[in-house]
């Protein structure tokens, strides 16, 4: 008899958890921040618009919270990590034994930080463009970058998107962040996100299509796994 109410007891107890996670689903997708309330317990709760209506989101130690923004190439710490996608240029050889290094030209982004190259579009792969990685440093008394042997085939100035993780202190009301999590909508009136990822975008970088692949930036459907059964000697009654 002891047995059949324990079996009974995690078949509820199972049930019960299964039901939870299955009233959520991933989710991603822009949204603007609308209010945002004080941190409690370690996590902060706020609150957005966006293609699903108003979300309650709520922000723990465990979310990744990336700051981007714009600066200049001059900009970047050498020993700093960085991806350039562009087209490799082996050493070249001109008249009267002038010597280039190799170098990396048609260069399409620059990106700093804490990034996991995506899949380079088709029609840059075309054009024989791939993602270079490592870290940066000076030549030419500091007038060059070079990274993974080959020298920056552009000027000092150009555009670098810098990713840097950050607390939620950084977040203001009516940022336009992009934010993905687990979507419960059991509640059609307080839909609530237990947010995995929030990325301040950098709004004047124009090619988010080229460094980032937002389209599969889903979180994986979690599971949860339910407890084991005790056995008689472990039970209560």
């Amino acid at each position: 008899m002891n047995r059949a109410i324990c079996v009974f007891l995690s078949m509820v107890i199972w049930a019960q958890a299964g039901a939870t996670f299955a009233a959520e689903k991933p989710h991603a997708g822009p949204v603007t921040i609308q209010k945002i309330n004080k941190a409690t317990d370690g996590k902060q709760l706020i609150e957005v618009k966006g293609k699903k209506g108003n979300l309650k989101v709520t922000l723990s130690d465990s979310t990744v919270i990336e700051w981007h923004e714009i600066i200049s190439l001059k900009d970047v710490e050498p020993g700093s990590t960085i991806h350039v996608l562009a087209k490799k240029q082996a050493e070249q050889h001109g008249s009267g034994g002038a010597r280039y290094p190799p170098m990396l030209v048609q260069i399409n982004a620059i990106v700093t930080g804490s990034l996991k190259p995506p899949l380079v579009p088709e029609k840059l792969m075309e054009q024989g463009l791939v993602w270079v990685s490592g870290t940066v440093r000076e030549e030419e008394n500091g007038r060059e970058r070079v990274v993974d042997g080959y020298r920056l085939g552009t000027s000092l100035g150009t555009e670098v998107l810098r990713i840097q993780r950050v607390k939620s202190s950084k977040l203001k009301k009516r940022m336009k962040v992009f934010i993905s999590g687990y979507l419960d909508e059991s509640d059609r009136k307080n839909k609530t996100l237990d947010a995995v990822e929030l990325i301040s975008m950098a709004q004047k970088w124009k090619k988010y299509s080229a460094t980032h692949d937002f389209a599969k930036r889903l979180p994986k459907p979690r599971k949860k796994k339910p407890d084991e059964p005790k056995e008689d000697d472990d039970l209560p009654f």
